[in-house]
C-alpha cells in the first residue's frame, strides 16, 4: 500500500526536477513535464518561494532558491563534507590506478555524486550526476542492503529499463546476499565490460548513505579480494566524515 502523500511528491518532483535545468523552468514547463495541473504547480511554487527556496526571475523561470543552503550546510556538515568525500576519492583513485565513485538514490534512481579516477585513457565511472537503475549492479546492491523484500520486488517491478535485474531478479538479490555477507558486492557481467566492486556507506543510524564503488578493468580473484578490504576500508573511512564523533548506532 502507497502511504505517501501526493501533494509532497508533487513538491519533489517539481524540486528534483529545477535541481536538474541549469536554466531554469516555467510554470507551464513545469506542468508538462511533470503531469500536474497549472493550479497545482501555482501553489507549489508559490509555498516555495516563500520559504525562498525556488526564485523568480523576471522572465518568469523559476530556479532553486537560497533558502536552500541552510538545509545543505546542515546535511552532513554540507559542502565541507562533499570536500572531504571527494579528497578521499581522489586519494584512492591515484593510489590504486582506478575509478572510483560515490552513489546516491533519488527514488527509483542510483546517481553519481561525486567521481575520481586516475589518469587513464579512458573514463569509466561516467560523469557526476549520470543516473541509472536503482535496481541496477553491484551499486544498486550497496543502495538497497536495506530494503524490505517487498519493496525490492516493487522496485523490479516498477523499473522501465531493461537491465540484466529486470529480466533475472536472481542477480540482484544474489548481489544483496554478497553485500549482506561480504560487505561488498561484485559485478562483471555488466553493459561497459568493466569490474565494479561497491560497498554501502551508512549513516550513523544504520541507514544507507551511499555506495562507494571502485572500478576497474577485468581483475584475478586474488586482487579482487584485496580490492574488497581496501573498498570496506575506505567506506569505513568516508563514515568517519559523516559522524566525526564516532556516534554510530
Amino acid at each position: 500500500m502507497n502511504n505517501n502523500i501526493p501533494a509532497v511528491e508533487r513538491t519533489v518532483a517539481l524540486l528534483n526536477y529545477l535541481s536538474e535545468a541549469p536554466n531554469g523552468a516555467s510554470q507551464l514547463q513545469l506542468k508538462k513535464e511533470l503531469g500536474i495541473s497549472m493550479s497545482s504547480a501555482y501553489r507549489i511554487l508559490q509555498t516555495l518561494l516563500e520559504q525562498h527556496w525556488v526564485r523568480k526571475n523576471s522572465d518568469g523561470v523559476y530556479q532553486l532558491g537560497n533558502g536552500l543552503l541552510p538545509l545543505f550546510s546542515s546535511l552532513y556538515g554540507g559542502m565541507r563534507l562533499m570536500e572531504d568525500l571527494q579528497m578521499i576519492l581522489k586519494r584512492t583513485a591515484l593510489q590504486n590506478e582506478m575509478a572510483c565513485k560515490i552513489s546516491v538514490r533519488r527514488g527509483g534512481e542510483q546517481v553519481t555524486l561525486l567521481r575520481a579516477e586516475a589518469d587513464m585513457p579512458v573514463s569509466l565511472t561516467g560523469r557526476t550526476g549520470s543516473r541509472f537503475p536503482i535496481v541496477e549492479g553491484s551499486v544498486g546492491a550497496a543502495l538497497l542492503c536495506g530494503e524490505s523484500e517487498e519493496n525490492l520486488h516493487r522496485l523490479l517491478e516498477d523499473c522501465s529499463a531493461e537491465v540484466p535485474e529486470k529480466k533475472d531478479p536472481d542477480i540482484l538479490f544474489a548481489n544483496l546476499r554478497s553485500v549482506h555477507e561480504s560487505g561488498y558486492a561484485v559485478n562483471t557481467n555488466n553493459r561497459w565490460r568493466i569490474t565494479a566492486l561497491s560497498a554501502p556507506i551508512l549513516n550513523d543510524d544504520g541507514t544507507v548513505f551511499g555506495a562507494l564503488t571502485f572500478i576497474l578493468p577485468e581483475l584475478s580473484s586474488k586482487e579482487l579480494n584485496k580490492l574488497g578490504v581496501l573498498l570496506k576500508n575506505t567506506a569505513r573511512e568516508c563514515e568517519a566524515h559523516i559522524y566525526p564523533n564516532g556516534e554510530k548506532a
